[in-house]
C-alpha cells in the first residue's frame, strides 16, 4: 500500500475546476476509500461504510467528519488545505488501519481521530506532593475500609474531590480522612467545621500514616487499579469513581510519570470524633474579621475504633 503524499494532492489540484469536486480512488483496485478536493481547496478522504455510524467524532479544529449518501454511504473526513501535512498523516493512518490491519472502516476513522485529539491535548498538570499524599489516603480508605464494608456504593459517597465539608458523606455517617507522611501522628485541620459532625450524624476521622520511599510498595496508580478491580462489573460505580478522579486532577498521563510518589503504609486508624477528641468546640465562633483557621491535632494517644466497630458504624452510611 503506497502512502498518500503531497504529490498526490497536487495532482488532484491540477485537475480541479471552479465548480467540480474532484474524486478518485486511493488505489485503482480499491474503491472503498477515495481522495477528493473541492474547488476551494478543501481536502477529503471518503471511506465507504456499510451503515451510518451511531455517532461521529467531534470536529477537531478544521478536521471534520460527515456522512455522505451518494449511491453508497461514506464517511467524509475533510480538512482545510493549509492543514495538508497534518491531514495527510491522518489519512495514511486511517488507510493503514483499514488496508493493513483490516479494521472496521468506521472504527478506523473514529479511533485515529481520537488518537490525534489525545496527542494534541494540552498536558495536564502533575499532582504536587501534598495532593498525592492526601489522595493516596482517601483512596486507601476507600479500597480497604469502605468498599469491603458497604461495597461499590462507597464510590458514590466519596465527596473529597467535590470540595465538600468531609471526604465521605453518608446518610448517617461522615468520614474525614487525614493523611501524613511525617514521622509523628499529627494532622492539620484546615477548616473551622472540618471536625464538626452535621446534626443527627456521626463523624469519624481516618488517620493514615505513610512512609515515602523510592522502594515503596504502592502509588496512586496501584490504588486506582486495585479499586477498579474491586468494583468488578459495576460500570456505574466505575464511571463515578473515574469522574471524581478527574475532578481531583488525576489523568491517565500520570500512570507512568516519574513524578508519582511511592509509599509504604505505616499505620491507619479510625477515630470517633466525639467526647474529648481534640478539636475546637462546636459553638466556637472566631473573632470578627478572622476568615480562616488552621490548627494541628495529635492522635498518638487517642483510643481508636476496632475494625469490627468501624464496620458496624459504616453499615448505617
Amino acid at each position: 500500500m503506497a502512502d498518500v503524499t503531497a504529490v498526490r494532492w497536487e495532482s488532484l489540484r491540477r485537475r480541479r475546476t471552479p465548480h467540480d469536486f474532484i474524486v478518485e480512488p486511493v488505489e485503482k483496485d480499491f474503491t472503498d476509500c477515495q481522495l477528493g478536493i473541492e474547488a476551494d481547496g478543501r481536502l477529503h478522504l471518503l471511506v465507504a461504510v456499510a451503515l451510518d455510524p451511531p455517532s461521529l467524532p467531534p470536529d477537531l479544529q478544521s478536521i471534520e467528519v460527515r456522512v455522505v449518501e451518494n449511491e453508497r454511504t461514506w464517511l467524509d473526513v475533510s480538512a482545510l488545505s493549509h492543514h495538508e501535512d497534518l491531514f495527510t498523516m491522518l489519512v495514511n493512518k486511517i488507510l493503514y488501519a483499514i488496508r493493513v490491519e483490516r479494521r472496521d472502516p468506521a472504527t478506523s476513522v473514529e479511533a485515529t481521530i481520537d488518537e490525534l485529539r489525545a496527542a494534541l491535548r494540552p498536558v495536564a498538570q502533575e499532582l504536587g506532593v501534598g495532593e498525592q499524599v492526601g489522595l493516596f489516603g482517601e483512596l486507601w480508605i476507600l479500597s480497604n475500609v469502605l468498599i469491603p464494608s458497604i461495597g461499590a456504593r462507597a464510590c458514590h459517597l466519596w465527596s473529597g474531590p467535590l470540595g465538600e465539608q468531609h471526604d465521605f458523606v453518608g446518610d448517617a455517617v461522615h468520614i474525614e480522612v487525614k493523611t501524613t507522611a511525617k514521622a509523628d501522628e499529627k494532622h492539620e485541620i484546615s477548616r473551622l467545621d472540618q471536625l464538626r459532625a452535621p446534626a443527627g450524624k456521626r463523624l469519624l476521622i481516618a488517620s493514615v500514616l505513610l512512609e515515602r520511599s523510592i522502594g515503596g510498595a504502592a502509588t496512586i496508580t496501584t490504588l486506582v487499579n486495585e479499586i477498579i478491580v474491586k468494583l468488578g462489573t459495576d460500570g456505574r460505580a466505575i464511571d463515578v469513581f473515574e469522574a471524581k478522579l478527574k475532578n481531583i486532577g488525576w489523568h491517565d498521563g500520570l500512570r507512568q510519570t516519574g513524578s508519582l510518589l511511592r509509599f509504604n503504609l505505616r499505620d491507619a486508624h479510625v477515630f470517633a470524633v466525639e467526647g474529648t477528641f481534640p478539636r475546637l468546640p462546636d459553638d466556637y465562633v472566631p473573632p470578627r474579621g478572622v476568615t480562616g483557621i488552621r490548627y494541628t491535632i495529635d492522635v498518638a494517644a487517642r483510643s481508636f475504633l476496632s475494625a469490627t466497630e468501624v464496620e458496624a458504624i459504616l453499615q448505617s452510611m
